[in-house]
């Protein structure tokens, strides 16, 4: 067993912490973390790096791109999603969408170009049920066939159509009571509430059905779920904001398994909220591979930074177990605005994209004033989502 010694000095006094990772992790598959932490690197290969660095890095506003309106939008972002459409549905165009929902009710469709001199294209707006405020997005292809999902109101609605966002109808699928995100799993749709309750639909339903949501399992009574993602092998994560914790579930025939991985304990993920994760072809030099690839997993926190965390996996379907290694200091910057959702491409591909496009995705729910990234001071900015990619 490695025993690794921080000597830390505060207030005059040394503090000794002994870490012992293999003894605090508990049969739960916890990964808890007492103290204060060492001073975290940065420059690590997979964090995030802003994108757009003028007008206070806005990518798009809830309306329009930033490159052709001031940064600000006029209602906040409350839900995001991202997702590809391979092949791309015309010959040289991009092959992902960026899905955006707000508090009007209103969900809109981006083209995130693959240049990096591109501003998103102009968006396409999905029918609007009501002006209740989108509690969570999701987005499927099944070809020829994009279902854009979305929650108002404690009902979920599809648009679908070969172009998203492209119809002027949409289909009432289920009412699901308040959802705090919606993700794609193994085939299904599923929507969690801050309730700790989810429900699933097959991927790609998009007349009438009903759902009766089902608790979590093994979730702690006083849990308040903050978030829900899904990577690209039917791992579920949700955040949990009252406990300060993460968990995670495999997701099989619209049921989720809870699975051997629990982070807990770490200072740094207090009060987690939107979350969200990437398979990258990049290393780190802890927690995964210095030459990559890894699976890295980014929260929002108390105080609006984003912690990002390397995945180590082992095993497969229900008997998978999962680590958590925080290896970059948490991004923090006055872009990021009460940030309630995250939303990612899963599976970067850099092979055939070398980062030519943005990768992950922040909403900002709410104003504020500048200065912040190129925007003088006094200007109001907000209402909009900025984007990242990742350092190689």
């Amino acid at each position: 067993m490695k025993v690794l010694i921080y000597l830390r000095r505060r207030a005059g006094k040394s503090l000794v912490i002994f870490l012992l990772p293999m003894m605090l992790a508990s049969c739960s598959g916890s990964t808890n973390a007492t103290g204060p932490e060492p001073p975290w690197p940065t420059g690590q290969g997979g964090s995030l790096t802003l994108w757009q660095t003028t007008n206070a890095g806005c990518y798009v506003s809830d309306n329009a791109p930033c490159s052709t309106s001031t940064p600000a939008g006029t209602n906040p972002i409350t839900a995001v999603a991202a997702f590809s459409i391979s092949p791309p549905p015309t010959s040289g165009s991009s092959s992902n969408y960026l899905v955006t929902g707000d508090g009007a009710g209103n969900v809109t469709a981006w083209t995130v170009p693959d240049s990096s001199t591109s501003p998103p294209s102009t968006s396409l707006s999905c029918a609007k049920p009501s002006s209740s405020s989108i509690q969570g997005v999701a987005a499927t292809y099944t070809s020829p066939t994009t279902v854009v999902y979305f929650v108002s109101a404690g009902v979920l609605y599809a648009d679908f159509s070969s172009t998203p966002c492209s119809t002027t109808s949409f289909n009432s699928i289920a009412t699901t009571g308040s959802v705090v995100g919606l993700t794609v799993a193994n085939g299904y749709v599923y929507g969690v509430s801050s309730g700790g309750k989810y429900f699933s639909i097959p991927a790609g339903t998009t007349s009438s059905s009903s759902v009766s949501p089902s608790p979590l399992p093994n979730l702690p009574s006083t849990a308040v779920i903050g978030g829900v993602t899904a990577d690209a092998n039917g791992l579920l994560f949700v955040t949990d904001y009252a406990n300060s914790a993460i968990y995670a579930y495999y997701a099989n025939g619209g049921s989720l398994t809870r699975i051997n991985g629990t982070l807990s304990g770490n200072v740094d993920v207090t009060n987690p909220k939107a979350i969200t994760t990437v398979y990258a072809p990049y290393g780190t030099s802890s927690g995964c591979s210095a030459t990559g690839p890894c699976e890295f997993l980014y929260v929002t926190n108390y105080s609006q930074a984003v912690v990002q965390l390397v995945l180590s996996i082992s095993g497969s379907g229900p008997s998978t177990s999962i680590g958590y290694t925080e290896f970059n200091a948490p991004y923090t910057d006055c872009e990021i605005i009460n940030p309630l959702s995250m939303a990612s491409f899963v599976d970067v591909d850099a092979s055939s994209n070398p980062l030519q496009a943005p990768w992950v995705f922040i909403g900002q729910n709410g104003e504020v004033s500048g200065p912040c990234q190129g925007l003088s001071s006094g200007t109001t900015f907000g209402n909009g989502v900025t984007a990242y990619n990742l350092t190689p």
